[in-house]
């Protein structure tokens, strides 16, 4: 590794490490200086903004999730399916620290950049397997679909199931009831079984319980860094 690129990699592991000690908004650039030890035009060498390290952080941990997929043995194409979008979701229970720095940010225009960036490197990587599986299944007669725009469409509907779960979690943080997460899973889950005829039960995605419990982590963690402030 060159040195140019040590240094970049330096910096996302030092400001992940602060946005999760601290929270995204309370760090600084020159937090993540004095703790790196360099200048600011190392820094800004590398990125522009702090937004755009957290948005390659996130792509990062989007390559990461689908390169732990990809370690994964499956029985079946329908069981590679649900690992592929369990491992997706940012909310299984490996991937409550990032939560822990994107659910404050909810709303927010830093949010909606790093979220668009999250779901760009996720169809990069998991939609061109999802749609293999997808055919493959139908190939094996166990999910049944005429349309070329089916994967497509399903793709866009986990996206939208992201940002609402997203939406969700934030109204949790606020004192909002848990019980539309379960409904928007179930809701997801029914969908996809629908559009692609598959048998009832076969789709899992990722368990609400296991959903709730990761926000509730993120969110307790939240609630104990703002209070540490006050």
């Amino acid at each position: 590794m060159h040195k140019g690129d040590m240094r970049k990699q330096a910096i996302l592991e030092t400001a992940e490490k602060l946005f999760f000690e601290k929270g995204y908004k309370d760090t600084s650039v020159q937090d993540i200086l004095d703790r790196l030890h360099c200048s600011k035009g190392s820094f800004y060498h590398h990125y522009e903004s702090k937004v755009q390290v957290l948005m390659e952080i996130c792509r990062a941990k989007a390559i990461d999730a689908f390169e732990a997929y990809k370690k994964n043995r499956y029985e079946d194409e329908l069981a590679a399916l649900n690992g592929l979008v369990y491992h997706a979701m940012p909310f299984r229970k490996d991937a409550e620290e990032m939560l822990t720095v994107l659910l404050p940010l909810h709303g927010l225009t830093d949010g909606q950049m790093v979220l668009q960036s999250v779901t760009e490197a996720q169809k990069e990587y998991f939609f061109p397997e999802m749609e293999k599986l997808l055919y493959e299944l139908k190939k094996a007669k166990r999910m049944h679909f005429s349309q070329s725009m089916l994967p497509e469409l399903l793709w866009d509907s986990y996206t939208a199931c992201y940002g609402k779960l997203m939406q969700e979690a934030a109204a949790i943080m606020q004192g909002g009831s848990t019980q539309n997460v379960i409904q928007i899973m179930e809701a997801e889950r029914f969908l996809w079984q629908r559009l692609t005829d598959a048998p009832f039960g076969s789709i899992e995605l990722i368990r609400a319980d296991e959903a709730l419990q990761t926000m509730n982590h993120a969110i307790f963690r939240i609630r104990r860094m703002e209070n540490e402030k006050e």
